[in-house]
């Protein structure tokens, strides 16, 4: 009877294990944004190995750090997202489960019947035929010997009108051309505008991502500078584009390249900073954290414990070398972990020490956010001489709008005979679309890309600098 119990139970894995190999598909709800999301499965006897896709967010072959499959239920964790899910299979074939993000947590199932998700065109996404050119274009970065790939769109009265260029600089993470997120493709809908109001506009993919070379992954702000430098020369070469009148314009992280940008080319026309940092990279990430704690109810004691860690931790992530911060921020986290309790690892969506351990040590001990931590934006912003324009949204909760266009206003001084604009704009958000909360979970269920205020605040600055 024994021997008989033994096979029945290796009969039953065997079976359960042949089934949760493959892909499944599921979509996550948070908070009224639909989110679809692709499990990629292999069995390798036993030992499991996963993925997971999110198309909406371009993010795709995201690498499981553990999968575990006990009876007929299936866990697995993200650390750099602080992402888990743990689903049960039911008698319909039903993955049945629960997703975790840091304190946010819902129901999810996937199953193995691919739905294409319903895409709705937003509202202000312009519809071909345009009335303007619109070229896709190869772009040589020399010193990093790849290619960038981007579109270059500008007004139809060619050959013999000269079109001031504005050059689009993408937010953190790999992001497409349009700097697409969550439906939205915000960077479509800016070049749409600004072509049709008379300006040359160029926009990229970002290295290593959709249809440019490169490598992303350990890229900092400053390879990004590099990339943008390549568009600059670009621009210098095309015929009908105004070499003398240069315009970055950068959203978020792409802000903050515009200005290290700009500093080093004085030749550049003009800066437009989007919601872009004005602070040390560190006191930003803070606020940022709080801030969007605050949005998804975490209490004052959980506010305190983020600031408190941030204190300890950030001042031992410097750009020493690499292999150094990673000892000291693994003993000093080992240390750390030690007061945490079952409640905070789970709210964390880990289920032990060790894997909040290696959770931080991957999202903090890395070149981009090691370089962004200890980047002080004064410093490049003191050698700006050029047109300049800073708009936040007061409801932004990642780049928070009164300390960082303080900072900027303070700092950017490009001289009597440039126009200097610092702006604050009333209820937007970080994506520049009017929301009372600014909270992230809502970016993909507003239907405006880009508040109209916005987009007439860029268009007034660049006609000034043009005339």
């Amino acid at each position: 009877m024994f021997k008989f119990l033994g096979w029945l139970f290796l009969f039953n894995w065997t079976v359960f294990h042949s089934q949760i190999e493959g892909d499944w598909y599921g979509t996550l709800d948070a908070m009224g944004q639909k989110l679809p999301l692709v499990l990629h499965l292999k069995d390798s006897s036993g030992f499991y190995k996963g993925t997971m896709d999110s198309p909406n967010q371009k993010a795709m072959g995201i690498p499981m750090s553990s999968v575990s499959v006990t009876g007929k239920t299936l866990r697995f964790t993200i650390d750099p997202l602080r992402a888990s899910y743990e689903g049960t299979l039911d008698a319909s074939n039903v993955l049945v489960g629960t997703f975790k993000q840091g304190v946010f947590k819902a129901p999810l199932s996937f199953d193995q019947t691919l739905e294409a998700p319903v895409t709705q065109r937003k509202i202000q996404e312009p519809t071909e035929p345009y009335t303007y050119v619109e070229k896709e274009v190869t772009i040589k970065n020399e010193r990093g010997g790849f290619n960038l790939s981007g579109t270059l769109t500008h007004p139809s009265n060619a050959p013999s009108t000269l079109f001031p260029c504005i050059i689009l600089i993408t937010g953190s993470g790999p992001q497409d051309r349009n700097e697409e997120i969550l439906g939205h493709r915000p960077f479509l809908v800016l070049a749409d505008r600004l072509t049709s109001a008379g300006f040359a506009v160029l926009r990229m993919d970002d290295r290593g991502t959709a249809k440019s070379e490169g490598d992303f992954v350990g890229a900092t702000s400053l390879d990004f500078v590099q990339d943008i430098e390549a568009a600059l020369a670009f621009v210098k070469t095309v015929p009908n584009l105004d070499a003398q009148k240069i315009i970055l314009l950068g959203h978020s992280e792409g802000g903050m390249v515009a200005n290290m940008v700009a500093a080093r080319n004085p030749e550049v026309f003009g800066v437009i900073s989007l919601a872009g940092p004005g602070v040390l990279g560190s006191t930003l990430l803070v606020e940022q954290q709080i801030l969007i704690a605050q949005a998804v109810g975490a209490s004052k004691k959980e506010q305190k414990q983020i600031r408190s860690f941030s204190k300890a931790f950030y001042p031992l992530l410097t750009l020493d070398s690499l292999n150094e911060v990673q000892k000291q921020a693994e003993s000093f986290l080992k240390d750390y972990a030690k007061r945490l309790s079952a409640k905070d690892l789970r709210k964390n969506g880990v289920n032990d020490r060790s894997e909040w351990v290696k959770m931080n040590l991957e999202a903090y001990v890395n070149p981009w956010m090691l370089y962004f931590l200890n980047y002080e934006p004064a410093t490049d912003l003191r050698k700006i001489r050029c047109h300049y324009l800073a708009l936040n949204g007061t409801t932004d909760l990642q780049v928070p709008a009164k300390m960082n266009l303080e900072a900027i206003a303070a700092n950017c001084n490009p001289g009597d005979e440039k126009i200097k604009a610092i702006k604050p704009l009333d209820g937007l958000n970080h994506l520049f679309q009017p929301s009372a909360s600014g909270n992230p979970s809502e970016y993909g269920s507003i239907d405006i890309t880009i508040d109209e205020r916005a987009i007439n605040e860029v268009l007034q600055f660049l006609l000034k600098i043009r005339n």
